[in-house]
């Protein structure tokens, strides 16, 4: 009996080492197993790893990565850092991740701002021309600005062509446009103005050179005219602009040259005014200067001008005297902007007695909307009278009222109004009894295919109180013509 107990007993011992002895074995395989799945999982999850960084790298060209490095360690097969190095890798993966996904996210918006872009040069295109041209300086200026490399090199390059042909049913045989300078001729398809030019402008210095020719040229330099071998007189119609400027301060400039007349609303480039021929008032007054000019921007809605001169509308100096002007221009509110500019100069050669010449001009712009403008200018201008022993002054006046309407983008339409008195004939000589008492309007169609080019038809009257136009046996107190006129501008 018992040594059958016995036997139980050392059975039951032998039963429980055997199981203890396969659940050992067993969970050492289990663990084996698990060891080794995590192994492989490790070696998967680095791959994996490697090769979105890859991926990101060759999107963003940036070299290897800390987080690059830290994953090729993990591939290392180390059963005590394996736990640190995925908590590492998922965490910097999740940060690349999260920038990639914010970069992606972020480009709609460019696109938006591109389009705002677009959108804010359509309304441009509505703008008047000293708007545009304030526009483009400020271009020019955040250009400059944005590396040294650039500040130091912007210059720009362009040209204009301006060509027409202007039909006059009652000229005479003369095809010389004897109070006007655009257009210049009748009856003959012709060149107004063409030039090339050649610009800079940096937050240092700034200039500009133009060479130009055209009928317009011929007629505004035709009093160029001198004896003296150094003169510029041979060479000097043909320089639309060649002047200098260098920043003496903030907001303080200093130009030198020859450069556009500081005086009217219109330009001598036809392009930048809404009419095609030039107002009377403008049409005999400086279109260019010879001399310094000293610019001052106070703020951006108050600017001056100091301008030292050779005299009115000359580049060779006539008398041993110099001519001095000025401008102020203050926009008042966004709509409302007023100009005023003068002029002071003896314009007498030196063998007569002096005969200084006081000139005034008044400017208004009321902008209703971008593309429904209205201006008004009033110029007055006296002179002492040749003669020295009369204490007297000689008076002219000019008024000039403007409407324009760009009601869409390739389509404007502008109306002139005007009105010139010049009695005892200072500026307009016509030898007749009253002088040159004139009234006039002009309409002015354009199609704008885009902010280069332009197509233009535009039609004029004149009615003056004496009969001061020219027919081929008497004179008539009517002028009226078309202009058929086509220009490019880069």
């Amino acid at each position: 009996m018992t040594q059958k107990r016995n036997f139980q007993k050392l059975e039951c011992s032998k039963r429980r080492t055997q199981i203890s002895f396969g659940s050992d074995f067993l969970i050492k395989n289990l663990l084996n197993k698990l060891v080794f799945q995590k192994y492989i999982f490790t070696i998967l999850y680095s791959c994996i790893s490697i090769f979105s960084l890859s991926a990101d790298s060759q999107k963003s060209d940036s070299p290897t990565t800390q987080t690059e490095e830290k994953v090729l360690k993990s591939s290392h097969i180390f059963p005590s850092n394996i736990q640190n190095k995925k908590d590492s890798s998922s965490s910097s993966i999740s940060s690349d991740f999260l920038q990639t996904s914010s970069t992606n996210f972020q480009s709609p918006t460019n696109e938006k701002s591109i389009d705002k872009d677009s959108s804010q040069i359509q309304n441009d295109d509505f703008q008047s021309k000293d708007e545009i041209e304030k526009n483009d300086h400020s271009k020019n200026d955040s250009s400059s600005k944005e590396t040294p490399e650039e500040n130091k090199q912007v210059p720009k390059f362009g040209f204009f062509i301006d060509s027409y042909y202007a039909h006059n049913p009652y000229r005479s045989s003369s095809r010389d446009n004897r109070y006007l300078t655009q257009p210049a001729r009748w009856d003959e398809i012709n060149v107004n103005l063409a030039y090339i030019d050649g610009k800079i402008e940096t937050d240092q210095y700034r200039g500009r050179v133009a060479f130009q020719f055209g009928n317009s040229v011929n007629s505004n330099y035709k009093n160029e005219v001198s004896s003296e071998k150094n003169s510029n007189e041979i060479s000097v119609r043909n320089i639309q602009e060649a002047y200098a400027g260098i920043k003496l301060a903030k907001n303080l400039w200093l130009d030198g040259g020859i450069y556009f007349g500081n005086i009217g609303l219109e330009s001598w480039i036809s392009h930048n005014n809404w009419n095609y021929s030039r107002a009377l008032a403008l049409d005999y007054v400086p279109y260019y200067s010879s001399g310094f000019r000293l610019s001052f921007q106070y703020s951006e809605k108050l600017s001056f001008q100091l301008h030292l001169m050779n005299g009115w509308s000359n580049i060779t100096e006539t008398n041993k005297d110099k001519a001095v002007g000025s401008q102020i221009d203050y926009k008042i509110t966004d709509k409302l902007k007023i100009t005023h500019n003068t002029f002071v100069g003896n314009e007498a050669p030196d063998s007569r007695a002096r005969q200084t010449r006081y000139y005034n001009n008044l400017i208004l712009q009321y902008h209703f909307t971008k593309h429904f403008i209205i201006a008004g200018s009033v110029d007055v201008g006296i002179q002492r009278v040749p003669d020295p022993g009369i204490q007297a002054y000689r008076q002219w006046y000019h008024g000039t009222f403007w409407i324009t309407w760009r009601p869409v983008e390739k389509f404007r339409t502008s109306l002139r109004l005007e009105r010139m008195f010049d009695p005892e004939q200072t500026i307009i000589q016509t030898g007749s009894k009253n002088g040159f008492l004139t009234s006039g309007a002009t309409i002015t169609l354009d199609y704008i295919p885009n902010e280069s080019a332009l197509v233009r038809l535009e039609g004029r009257y004149f009615r003056s109180y004496d009969a001061v136009f020219d027919r081929d046996r008497s004179k008539s107190k009517e002028e009226k013509f078309i202009v058929f006129a086509v220009s490019v501008k880069i």
